[in-house]
């Protein structure tokens, strides 16, 4: 299916196993198809969960030929696929996958490669040495000399458009802050508005994987502060990583075993969410924080640190759930506690979480394309207000 790139916006993705940049990319090409715009899929391994997601009209075009291709194998393929049947635009993700595609293209005439954009989902500054995966670790270390070289670089938050800015050589012309992720789908809303708000008292949630940069352990030190003037909270972190045996160990020496609890990953935590009296995100970084999206969306109110670089981007500053310094277990008790006692409306909450629609993240990302110069399907630009307030661009194709 290889020839069925050409002429679409191709999103390249690493595999489909369920990985967060990976099941953006492809909300993002369904979006966008739903508008009407050709999109496909590119990847190096066709099997995984996030392959049910795909819409039917958005094509799935394997690398690996039914095997699973390596990234640093995946060159030679990915070359063919821009020179023979080259598609409209190629978009990629993740710092591993950035820089190949930027090499890749780098080998090719300039007049006969596609748009090149590189989508930037984390925190460059401090993912170039935290990021889990070493792949992405050297993608970083190559970006001074690969992402300039794109015709176009997106991040979700201003934070990560500086640090590309300074501390990776991107030209400030060529990187673009979208402001938006795909996060909010119609099924979302639809399993939010079938599932009823019934609250818990004193039920707090937290997400993610576990892994040191999400900050459970503050969290699990400002849950035990909490329950001294909260004796009916508990707390659930949804997530599984390698961290778990050192959570384990920190939540038995607090003596908070009867009311915390580690309760493996949910895919779908709509259900939990719609009980929880309060959210938590204690990361000491974010590439965005969709699941502080998600919460909000329930009409879950939102503690979070101020992580660089998504919780303050998404809180407003604070407008949306108290922001407070990273790695402070005192002051994220502080913070929790005043939430519980005086919640805001929740009604607020879910008007915000609008904001990032997966249809408000495609119309953004398509108008950042047309102003790029990018032709798409001969869209017309036009400015409209979020649900929240603020004024946004927006592209509808004609």
């Amino acid at each position: 299916m290889a020839n069925a790139a050409a002429g679409r916006l191709a999103f390249l993705v690493r595999g489909l196993d369920g990985g967060g940049a990976q099941k953006d990319a492809i909300l993002m090409a369904n979006a966008l198809s739903a508008l009407g715009i050709a999109t496909a899929i590119v990847t190096l391994e066709a099997r995984g969960p996030l392959r049910t997601l795909l819409r039917a009209d958005v094509p799935l075009i394997d690398l690996g030929a039914g095997e699973k291709l390596r990234l640093a194998a995946a060159g030679p393929a990915l070359r063919r696929l821009l020179s023979q049947t080259p598609p409209r635009a190629l978009v990629a993700s993740e710092a591993g996958a950035n820089a190949l595609v930027s090499l890749v293209a780098s080998t090719l005439p300039r007049h006969k490669r596609p748009f090149i954009l590189l989508r930037e989902v984390a925190t460059p500054s401090v993912a170039v040495t935290g990021d889990p995966y070493w792949q992405n670790r050297l993608g970083y270390r190559l970006a001074p000399f690969t992402y300039p070289r794109a015709d176009l670089v997106t991040t979700f938050t201003e934070g990560a458009r500086q640090d590309l800015i300074t501390r990776f050589r991107v030209p400030a012309a060529r990187v673009v802050n979208l402001g938006t992720n795909t996060v909010v789908t119609p099924e979302m809303r639809r399993q939010i508005e079938a599932t009823p708000r019934r609250v818990r008292p004193g039920a707090i949630v937290s997400v993610g994987r576990l892994s040191p940069e999400k900050g459970f352990a503050t969290l699990i030190a400002a849950f035990a502060r909490l329950r001294t003037t909260h004796a009916e909270a508990t707390l659930t972190i949804l997530g599984e990583g390698a961290e778990r045996p050192a959570l384990e160990a920190g939540i038995a020496r607090l003596g908070i075993g009867d009311r915390a609890r580690l309760a493996g990953h949910d895919p779908n935590p709509v259900a939990r969410l719609r009980e929880a009296a309060l959210f938590v995100c204690a990361s000491s970084h974010e590439g965005f924080g969709n699941a502080i999206i998600e919460a909000l969306a329930c009409g879950v109110p939102v503690v979070a640190t101020d992580a660089p670089y998504g919780p303050r981007d998404i809180l407003d500053g604070g407008r949306f759930g108290p922001l407070v310094p990273v790695g402070d277990a005192e002051a994220l008790a502080t913070a929790m506690a005043a939430t519980l006692r005086s919640p805001p409306d929740s009604a607020v909450l879910m008007r915000r979480a609008a904001d990032f629609s997966v249809e408000a993240a495609a119309e953004r990302f398509c108008a950042v394309l047309v102003e790029a110069g990018l032709d798409v399907n001969g869209a017309s630009i036009s400015t409209r207000e979020t649900p929240s307030g603020t004024p946004e661009t927006v592209v509808r194709p004609r």
